[in-house]
């Protein structure tokens, strides 16, 4: 049985998949399958997948409906680990060797990501945080820093918890499997260095469907405080419930944006967390 399966979702991604194929099987760590699932493309972009003859490539054709082809590659992964890809980008060779390393010695995290770096450029994406989080939760109130193509996570763990993408939050779904993980107790570790190159183009997600990201972003994040004040107890959540409900109150009037109050509510959490560790 494989260590890793790599889940690579394919929709019409054109010259670019056979590139981001190439990036997977040149990996120095092998003991993997490849998990490409063909979400309903017409253009053809599969048809080279012909000419490969490996082993470790396993390919379901299915139709269109992104949510639910991710689902189906959760629920047929094989390995103990799962990694995320994306069909126009490009693993660096040791990425998978790097992160199966991490979560052997540390059984402890549930997923560990990386940096990425922008094809063709120097630019570093989603820098600055790095090691091994206990807590993430709060650090989510600003906003989605796991690059999703970068992620391994555990395998026994989502299924335990009965995780999966949702469809409610399509063009974000990653940042509320990530907010489920956080809110049941799971760990992040972050390598500080880029394990993928990350294509930039006018299609993308977050360009072409921004406002739908914003809204079930926003979402997301007011669901991740909710959790975070219930969690809390005696005085301290009885504060914050009224602190919330002023904070909606200014929001009303115009005097405080939800940036605002989520880095509000970001700063206050982590004085918590801090006093609780020490």
């Amino acid at each position: 049985m494989p260590t890793v399966s790599v889940l690579l979702p394919v929709y019409n991604a054109g010259r670019y998949l056979q590139e981001s194929v190439e990036s997977i099987l040149c990996q120095t760590y092998t003991s993997y399958e490849l998990l490409i699932l063909d979400d309903g493309s017409t253009d053809g972009c599969t048809d080279f997948l012909t000419g490969i003859s490996d082993e470790r490539i396993r390919f379901v054709k299915r139709k269109h409906n992104y949510i639910k082809t991710l689902n189906y590659g959760l629920s047929i992964a094989r390995g103990k680990y799962i990694a995320r890809m994306d069909a126009d980008d490009k693993m660096f060779p040791t990425r998978l060797a790097e992160q199966v390393k991490i979560l052997d010695e540390n059984p402890e995290i549930t997923i560990c990501c990386s940096y990425m770096q922008q094809m063709g450029g120097s630019d570093i994406y989603n820098s600055g945080i790095q090691g091994t989080l206990n807590h993430f939760a709060h650090l989510l109130l600003l906003g989605n820093f796991i690059s999703h193509p970068t992620v391994m996570v555990r395998t026994d763990y989502l299924r335990n918890n009965h995780l999966e993408y949702r469809h409610r939050y399509i063009y974000a779904e990653d940042y509320w499997l990530w907010s489920e993980i956080a809110c049941s107790g799971g760990k992040l570790h972050i390598i500080p260095k880029p394990l993928l190159e990350y294509r930039v183009s006018e299609n993308q997600v977050s360009r072409v469907h921004y406002k739908k990201q914003t809204e079930a972003a926003n979402k997301i994040r007011n669901r991740l405080l909710n959790y975070l004040i219930e969690r809390q107890t005696g005085k301290t959540r009885l504060h914050l419930k009224k602190l919330y409900n002023a904070y909606i109150l200014l929001n009303e009037d115009g005097l405080l944006d939800d940036t605002q109050i989520f880095y509000s509510f970001y700063q206050l959490f982590s004085n918590i967390i801090a006093e609780d560790e020490d």
